[in-house]
């Protein structure tokens, strides 16, 4: 006999999330949503360049260049400023 699942508490926002993803029509489109979605998920995480930061001291795990990292975060202020517009 297996044990119960236990599902996780969600908020609207994260049941919206869901259900877009779902939504996705194309299944190759689906897994490069979910791998990119990863992608950010781990930048958001460890939001380190290579060796040494702005502020002087080194950032920490080598995933980008500081260059590639700042570029990153641009465009993501460019997204979130673009998803506010009506």
């Amino acid at each position: 006999m297996s044990q119960p699942t236990e599902l996780p508490e969600l908020s609207a926002e994260e049941w919206t999330f869901i259900q877009n993803l779902r939504a996705l029509p194309d299944e190759a489109l689906r897994r490069r949503v979910h791998a990119s979605l990863n992608e950010l998920l781990f930048f958001f995480r460890h939001p380190k360049c290579e060796g040494m930061g702005v502020e002087g001291f080194p950032c920490g795990d080598p995933k980008s260049s500081c260059e590639e990292c700042h570029q990153i975060w641009d465009m993501l202020d460019k997204v979130a400023e673009r998803a506010k517009k009506p």
